[in-house]
């Protein structure tokens, strides 16, 4: 179920800085315990660990143990990021003929047991733990318990999208009991609510690690609590599953270098269209033009279009991402822009949800983190565990029925993925930037604007996060531009064939930027206006 988003605040914030560690994230309670975790001696990554865990709790719509996440660490050492896959696969019992023979579908649902795949965020939370973290794994948690057991306020920004997904919560037991207040209602402004269940969860991870959510006590709860939906999880889904170390793929734009997450994320999405844009020199018009919009709109169409004609799981793709991101294609696709006329042809049938959230952190021994973690669609596919307190992610939907694509459902398998972290370095290596943008599939086109809006006309964190961006929702070929950009720009747009539609009610993500500088050692962060969010430092 989708959400609509808030009229975007004037922001009135600066970029904050700080010498020694910085963390930015989109709820202020989990920054504050990511410097915490940071001033007690820990790293960049146990920060993060802390934010992400703090946000199921505090956010719990977004993101959680039952999602999903992807990570970049950047090593100073060896000047280059590594990046983690923690994404589930479908289940080994759900086949593709069941889903479009048996059932006769031509999609994956949004809600119900379908579209549930194997959680993969626990896992890859462990395994940058094991590698980088410098406090103990049970102290991570503390936060997170806090707020669970005894509750926190909940922001006006949080509750409204609460109230959103109350028919939604309504469809499941489980959620109900977690997620409504007597059952019935979304929690209001300012109202302490608690998650007894999850907190239980918590304190169970936090003790026993890993293996506890995927062969021990946790992981026999969610195989019974499946089997009672009539799920499809099996024992061997959850022990065999863990977190994969992968490389980062990169592409050198303007002089510098952007790092993504490869597929299944996608983060060669961002990559794509600025490759396109720079072929065609966007650099020559003023900031936030008509003619600047034009070619990153015509940009992010031919990318979308190329990711759902050939991302998927890297084992079943065609088509390479060096062939991908080769000059030659960016001369192709470049030149089918026309410089006057909107395209109208852009197919990409999938469903991309818009609930998640990114977090960034960086300490004082030159480690910094870009954390992505999401349940897909608000509170995923709307099933939770009533006694682990457990939304489980809706990620499957994120396949195509469509038979010999390279995205077709398929057990063990992982889906086409919107959650994308992203990484700057000079082209010697040295970190500039980490960063991300949420919000399904804004996040490539966000990104795609706030890298542009950071690297080409050399905007500070906050100021990059806070322009106003452009949204281009292929599935109608809409475009909104948001607020205070001038009616005009709109008009001149319009008379190329956009179709422009209004700004409210229209998803521009929300993101957060750490920027480095390493001539005098400190670091800079801004968090995006259009969320609760905010960055912090010490």
């Amino acid at each position: 179920m989708s959400v609509n988003f808030w009229r975007r605040p004037q922001s009135g914030r600066s970029s904050v800085h700080a010498l020694n560690g910085i963390v930015a994230s989109s709820q202020p309670l989990a920054s504050t315990a990511g410097i915490h975790m940071l001033q007690s001696g820990g790293s960049a990554c146990d920060a993060a660990i802390a934010m992400a865990a703090i946000l199921n709790v505090v956010e719990p719509f977004s993101t959680g143990v039952g999602g999903d996440a992807f990570a970049l660490i950047y090593e100073p050492d060896n000047k280059i990021p590594r990046a983690i896959n923690g994404s589930g696969w479908a289940p080994s019992n759900l086949t593709y003929s069941y889903l479009s023979e048996e059932l006769g579908l031509d999609q994956i649902p949004l809600t119900g047991v379908l579209p549930i795949t194997i959680p993969g965020a626990v896992s890859a939370w462990w395994k940058i733990h094991e590698k980088y973290g410098k406090l103990s794994w049970k102290e991570l948690f503390k936060p997170a318990i806090h707020y669970a057991q005894n509750g926190y306020p909940v922001s006006p920004l949080i509750a409204q999208v609460w109230e959103e997904l109350v028919p939604k919560l309504l469809m499941h037991e489980g959620a109900k009991k977690n997620y409504l207040i007597g059952e019935e209602r979304a929690p209001n402004v300012g109202e302490i609510f608690k998650q007894p269940a999850l907190a239980k969860t918590f304190i169970t991870i936090s003790n026993d690690g890993v293996d506890a959510f995927y062969k021990g006590e946790i992981a026999e709860r969610i195989i019974n609590f499946m089997k009672e939906q009539n799920g499809f999880f099996s024992s061997s889904d959850l022990s065999q599953f863990e977190a994969e170390w992968t490389n980062p793929i990169s592409l050198e734009c303007y002089d510098h270098i952007l790092w993504e997450h490869g597929p299944n994320g996608q983060g060669i999405v961002t990559q794509l269209i600025l490759g396109i844009v720079e072929e065609l020199d966007i650099g020559r018009y003023s900031h936030n033009s008509v003619d600047y919009f034009h070619i990153l709109v015509e940009a992010k169409k031919m990318a979308f279009s190329d990711a759902y004609a050939h991302l998927s799981d890297p084992k079943t793709m065609k088509k390479s991402i060096s062939d991908l991101l080769s000059e030659e294609y960016f001369q192709t696709r470049a030149s089918q822009i026309n410089p006057l006329r909107a395209a109208k042809d852009i197919p990409f049938p999938l469903e991309l949800g818009q609930d998640t959230v990114y977090l960034t952190a960086a300490d004082n021994d030159g480690y910094a983190i870009s954390f992505i973690n999401s349940l897909f669609y608000g509170f995923g596919s709307g099933v939770v565990d009533p006694e682990t307190g457990i939304s489980f992610q809706n990620r499957g939907a994120g396949f195509t029925l469509e038979k010999g694509h390279p995205n077709q459902y398929s057990p063990r398998k992982r889906p086409f993925h919107t959650i994308i972290p992203g990484m700057i370095t000079s082209t010697n290596g040295d970190l500039l930037y980490s960063f991300g943008v949420m919000g399904g599939h804004h996040q490539p086109q966000g990104q795609a604007q706030v890298f542009l809006n950071a690297i080409l006309f050399d905007f500070d964190p906050q100021a990059a996060l806070s322009s106003p961006r452009f949204h281009h929702e292929q599935s109608n070929n809409t475009l909104a531009i948001e607020d205070p950009i001038e009616i005009g720009i709109r008009a001149k747009l319009r008379k190329r064939g956009h179709s422009i539609v209004d700004c409210v009610g229209t998803n521009f993500g929300g993101g957060q930027m750490i920027k480095y500088d390493p001539d005098n050692y400190s670091f800079c962060a801004g968090s995006d206006p259009r969320k609760d969010g905010s960055a912090q430092g010490y």
